[in-house]
């Protein structure tokens, strides 16, 4: 394995990882995330048997993780076979590599024994035309890719995206694009499953689990997952899907911000998705108490200004009855929209609309 640092124009072969993090002057030149990545790799190379993590927070309070070396690397090796990628591969490392998305990019590489090289996520538009067998990025750096240098994305073989939900505007431009080769990937997976566990290709909504596990649901239609990355044991998840078949899905949302609004369940994301194909806003569904409706839905969006939007297109039911400003939503560490923190915000904005 070999770590390539783009900014310093610096590769450590794996020999060097210990000696480089116990000393020398070119070792404080590294920065914080930059130490990190090097850390994880040296780890890998020794007798560490855990690894911690902690979640994103985006759909609850953050909590810590442990994962075990062998459940990140059966995770690395399921997505090396999944995308035919053969060892001595080229991984770019684009992301924050605390999270586990970040992390898994480091574990592939080790077992590729491939090179890695690393680029600051914020530096992403200094990318040049370099060839890469597999590089995973958030939905934020694909649209600036996009939009500011394009043919860059022909130098991806296999690109996956995730960290958060995809801009549906920015999948179908890329979708209808034929200058672009790229084979590119939504992600579904999370922290407990060593990343991710099925995949979708762009434009699609169906997921395909990757390796041999199996998938279910519960009686509230929540996934459950069962392999070797949970330990052969069930592992339910709170993502409610329609199961297609054993091997695909289709998501639909979290069960913990379905709304009930005259007896019809809603899934807030199943909507959003919608409205985003009509303003680049970042923009939430959430509702407020109802007397008749027990709960009804409501829009926000973030901003100064509310966009003219169509919802004609929306079940009578998904229908946003008000829509209201907020100026500025909160985010997780990952880029995420907090719906906890960002429905407090509206609800200490707007208390009396509160009242029933």
């Amino acid at each position: 394995m070999r770590i390539h640092f783009k900014r310093l124009s610096l590769t450590l072969h794996k020999g060097n990882f210990r000696s480089f993090l116990k000393g020398g002057s070119l070792g404080t030149s590294l920065t914080l995330q930059e130490l990190c990545i090097l850390e994880i790799a040296t780890k890998l190379q020794e007798d560490v048997s855990d690894f911690s993590f902690q979640t994103s927070g985006s759909t609850g309070a953050p909590k810590k993780i442990t994962l075990t070396k062998d459940q990140l690397i059966q995770s690395a090796k399921t997505t090396l076979s999944y995308f035919s990628i053969k060892s001595d591969a080229r991984f770019l490392l684009c992301i924050h590599p605390q999270f586990i998305g970040g992390t898994m990019q480091i574990v592939r590489a080790f077992v590729s024994q491939g090179r890695l090289d690393v680029l600051a996520p914020e530096k992403i538009l200094d990318l040049d035309h370099t060839r890469y067998d597999l590089v995973s990025m958030v939905p934020i750096q694909l649209n600036k890719l996009y939009k500011y240098l394009k043919p860059n994305l022909n130098d991806f073989k296999y690109l996956l995206i995730g960290g958060t939900t995809i801009d549906p505007k920015l999948e179908q431009k890329i979708v209808s694009d034929n200058t672009i080769n790229s084979k590119i990937y939504g992600t579904y997976g999370m922290t407990e499953t060593a990343s991710h566990i099925a995949v979708r290709y762009f434009g699609s909504t169906l997921y395909e689990k990757i390796g041999p596990l199996k998938i279910s649901v519960n009686k509230n239609s929540c996934l459950k997952i069962k392999g070797v990355l949970t330990k052969n044991k069930w592992m339910q998840t709170k993502d409610i899907v329609e199961l297609i078949d054993e091997n695909t899905f289709k998501w639909l949302g979290r069960k913990d911000f379905v709304i009930n609004s005259g007896g019809f369940k809603i899934h807030p994301e199943k909507i959003e998705h919608e409205l985003k194909k009509q303003t680049d806003r970042a923009l939430m569904i959430t509702f407020l108490p109802d007397e008749i409706l027990g709960q009804k839905v409501i829009l926000l969006i973030e901003g100064e200004r509310l966009p003219t939007l169509d919802f004609n297109l929306l079940h009578i039911y998904e229908k946003p009855k008000k829509a209201f400003k907020i100026k500025k939503f909160t985010y997780s560490k990952n880029g995420k929209i907090d719906r906890v923190s960002t429905h407090k915000i509206f609800k200490k904005k707007y208390p009396n609309t509160f009242l029933v």
